[in-house]
C-alpha cells in the first residue's frame, strides 16, 4: 500500500466513525424528545404540585423511629421542601431537562450525644456523618484510663430525590438519599419504565404513604414466565431421558436458582 493509499484509507475511516457519531447523535435526540423530555416534564410538573400543596397546608409529614442507628433522632417532621432542575437552585429550560432534584429535611428541636473509644471506630464515624451531609461536632475528652470522643449531632437530615438523564444509554436515573434510616437508593430506568405507576410509587414513597419504590420486584411477569417455562422444560428432559420424574425439589429448584442468576447478570450488564 503507498503512502497516499494509507492516508486516504485514515481519512474515509475518519469521515465514516464522524458519519455515524451524527446517525448515534441524531437517535439519541429523537428518543430524548419523544419519549424522556415529556416524562421529566410530568415528574418537574407533579412535583412541583405536591410541594405547592404541602406549603400551603403547612402540614408537615411525621416521621416516627426514623433510624434504627440512632434511635436518638426520634420522631421527626418532614418540611421545607425545594426544587431546582439546574443542579442549584434555579430551573434550567423547560423543553431541556436533564434533572429534578427535590430536597427538604427531617427534623426536630435539640441534639443528642454519644461517646466512642476506639480510633477505628470514631474515624469510620466521622467519615459516615460527614458522607450523610449531617451537622455534628466531636470533641476529644480525657476519660478514666484514657480518652474518648464525644459526638454531638443535631437532629436535622438533609434528604435528596434526585431523577436525571443519562442521555447518551437514553435511560432515567432515580438517587434518592437520606429518605429512611440514613439509606442511599440508586436505580435506572428505561423509558418504558417510567410511566404512571412509576411516578405514583415515587410520589407515595416521597410522601411517606408506602415503600413499594423501592422495595419493587425487579424480576418482570414476563421474566418469571420465562423461569416458570424453562424449569417445566429442564423437568421434561430430564424425565425423558431418565424415564423417571424428576425429583420433586432439587431439581427445579436448582434450575430456578441457575436461570434467576442469569437473569440478574443480564440487568447488571444493561443497567
Amino acid at each position: 500500500m503507498s503512502v497516499l493509499e494509507e492516508l486516504r484509507k485514515k481519512a474515509d475511516e475518519k469521515k465514516a466513525a464522524e458519519q455515524q457519531q451524527v446517525s448515534t447523535n441524531e437517535q439519541l435526540e429523537q428518543v430524548y424528545q419523544a419519549k424522556i423530555l415529556p416524562k421529566m416534564q410530568l415528574i418537574l410538573d407533579s412535583f412541583q404540585e405536591t410541594i405547592n400543596y404541602l406549603n400551603f397546608l403547612e402540614e408537615p409529614i411525621q416521621i416516627d423511629n426514623y433510624c434504627a442507628k440512632y434511635p436518638q433522632f426520634g420522631s421527626l417532621s418532614q418540611s421545607h421542601y425545594k426544587i431546582n432542575t439546574d443542579g442549584r437552585i434555579g430551573f434550567a429550560d423547560y423543553n431541556r431537562l436533564m434533572q429534578v432534584n427535590v430536597s427538604f429535611f427531617c427534623e426536630a428541636d435539640g441534639e443528642f450525644s454519644y461517646r466512642l473509644e476506639s480510633d477505628p471506630l470514631i474515624d469510620k464515624e466521622i467519615n459516615l456523618l460527614q458522607s450523610k451531609r449531617l451537622l455534628f461536632d466531636w470533641k476529644h475528652k480525657s476519660v478514666v484510663g484514657g480518652y474518648c470522643t464525644l459526638f454531638t449531632v443535631q437532629r436535622k437530615i438533609p434528604v435528596i430525590f434526585r431523577i436525571e438523564v443519562d442521555y447518551q444509554h437514553s435511560l432515567f436515573k432515580v438517587f434518592i438519599r437520606n429518605h429512611e434510616n440514613l439509606q442511599s437508593f440508586g436505580k435506572s430506568f428505561t423509558p418504558e419504565q417510567v410511566d404512571n405507576a412509576f411516578l405514583d410509587a415515587l410520589l407515595s414513597y416521597f410522601l411517606r404513604k408506602d415503600n413499594r419504590f423501592v422495595t419493587a420486584d425487579d424480576i418482570s411477569v414476563e421474566n418469571k414466565n420465562a423461569i416458570k417455562a424453562a424449569v417445566q422444560k429442564k423437568a421434561a428432559s430430564y424425565k425423558q431421558q431418565n424415564e423417571q420424574p424428576p425429583p420433586a425439589e432439587d431439581e427445579p429448584v436448582i434450575a430456578k436458582k441457575n436461570i434467576i442468576g442469569s437473569l440478574f447478570s443480564k440487568f447488571q450488564k444493561k443497567s
